[in-house]
Formats: C-alpha cells, structure tokens, sequence
C-alpha cells in the first residue's frame, strides 16, 4: 500500500509543483483523489498502473482539483478500457462531464458511473476495504476521504505448520482465512495453531481544501497516514481563513487532534520558493510531518 503525489500545488501549476493529485495503490489497484489538469503526465511519469484505476475521488470542482479529469477518461477509452470505473464527487460533477460528452471533446467506451456525494459516511466497500466521506471548511461544497483497510489476518507461522506436517496448498490458505482444516491422517488443525492474532488494516486520509474543521479530526480519526493541505504560512492565517485554506500550523493541528501516525503536507502555494518554512511551522505542533514534493512515495 504506497501513496503517489502527484501534483502538490495550489492554484496553478509551477515548474516544480503540479495541481493537485494523489494516487494510492493498494494490493493492485489504483485509486486516484483529485484530477488536477497534469494528472496524465505525472502517472506516465509514475510506476503506476493506471489501467488498473479502480475510483476516482474528487473533492470539489475547483478547476486546480478538476481540470485534470475529462483528459483522464478520454485516454482511457483509447488504451481500450473494457473495465468499469467509477467516479465520486459534489453535486454538479455530472453536469460537468456531461457537458463535455455532448459538445463530443470527450468520449467514454467503458462502463462509467459517476457518483455524486449529498452526505456524509460510507461511499465504497469490498471485502477488504471501506472509503469513508465527509464535508470540509472550503468555500464551495467540498469533500475528503479517508481509505480504510479492512482488519488483516494475522501472520502465517510456516515453521510450525512444517513441524505440523500442513501441507503447501489450500489448506495453508484456509488456515490463513481463520477456518480449521483436517489433514489426511485425519488430524483437525485449528487456525489459531499457526496464525497469529488479526492485524489492524491499514488507513489514509485526504484532506483538501479546507480550513480547520472538526470534519477533518473525524474523518481522519487515528489512520496512518493523512495527506492535509497546506496552502499558507502562520502570516497568511488571515488569507487562509477568508479563502477556505490551511496553514501548516492548522494542518499539524489536525493531525495531532485526529490522532494520526503521519502527515504529509501538499497544496502547496506559488508564492513559497522554499516551502521549508511550512515544514518547520508543522513540526512546532506535530513532529511526525513531511513536506510532499511531486512524484514522491509514501509507503502506508
């Protein structure tokens, strides 16, 4: 499970920061939040495979966010994508990609289905995952995400299943699973004879734009790693306020109330040629923080 950014800009692109993109992948799959206009370039760039897109997550429809999407799904109908996708975002979100398929820049050859989000709580669930929604502080609707993994079977003992004469095959993989198997000399092994305890799944949350919110410190509540923006310095607290922002201090803020592990900060804004001094503001208020650049990888 490993975090891509993308794009950490704010606003506009720059030479070194590309509008906003996350990409996470997990197990396979590929799970995209925000589709800034350079999206496609910064996944050719990646190691990712981004044939295996499984959703798309948009958070408003600001164009820095947004641009990036109609250019996204038409690519995918020329690599022949036969797979279908799906597409979360605010009301208005199909309004704006059908205006697109009509005035015909945009084709779609693929099973598409575009979701849009009027409340908070549990968007998206398969047997070992659940995506989780919730309102944040911007000024128009916008919304985070958070990826919550599934508890985990615990870890498979091979050297007793050896001494226990299990044989590789099914039987280690039902064990895994949590049921009992029986061997051949008619012994019934239990699961919890050579799997340890289940482990807590792993998490990730998105969190832009937005000012500090007591949305952001539930949605994010003690996951692993949470992406936050950052758009200002401590002397544009103001500006952040009036504009629907954060400053590093508040973004640090929310991670040390949510009770998160980790913090990357992006939606970083043009005006910071060394945006060290975001890095250091976080870190007087929460220590575990790092600044993201584009195409970094943050493994979850």
């Amino acid at each position: 499970m490993r975090l891509f950014t993308l794009g950490t800009g704010a606003g506009r692109p720059t030479l070194h920061r590309h509008t906003s993109a996350t990409a996470l992948e997990y197990e396979g799959e590929v799970f995209l939040f925000d589709c800034g206009e350079s999206v496609q370039l910064q996944l050719v760039r990646s190691p990712l495979k981004w044939g295996k897109m499984r959703a798309i997550f948009v958070g408003h429809l600001h164009g820095d966010h947004l641009f990036g999407l109609p250019g996204l799904l038409g690519t995918l109908s020329l690599v022949d994508r036969k797979e279908p996708l799906q597409v979360f975002g605010p009301v208005g979100l199909k309004e704006y990609l059908r205006v697109h398929l009509e005035i015909k820049s945009l084709w779609i050859n693929y099973p598409l289905e575009v979701i849009e989000i009027e409340k908070p709580g549990l968007i998206l669930e398969t047997e070992r995952y659940q995506v989780f929604t919730g309102p944040l502080g911007h000024i128009i609707p916008c919304w985070g995400y958070a990826f919550r993994e599934k508890p985990r079977p615990g870890v498979f003992n091979d050297s007793k299943a050896r001494a226990l004469g299990i044989p590789e095959g099914p039987e280690r993989m039902e064990l895994v699973q949590g049921r009992s198997v029986t061997l051949p000399d008619g012994r019934l092994i239990q699961a919890s004879e050579v799997v340890g305890p289940s482990r807590p799944g792993r998490s990730f949350a998105y969190c832009l734009d937005t000012r500090p919110c007591e949305e952001v410190v539930a949605l994010a509540r003690g996951v692993d790693l949470m992406v936050h923006e950052a758009t200002f310095g401590r002397e544009l607290q103001a500006d952040a306020q009036q504009w629907g922002h954060s400053t590093a201090a508040d973004a640090a803020r929310m991670a040390r109330e949510s009770g998160v592990k980790r913090l990357v900060l992006t939606h970083i804004s043009q005006r910071y040629s060394d945006p060290q001094v975001l890095l250091h503001e976080a870190k007087e208020v929460f220590p575990e923080v790092e600044l993201a650049e584009d195409l970094q990888v943050f493994p979850v």
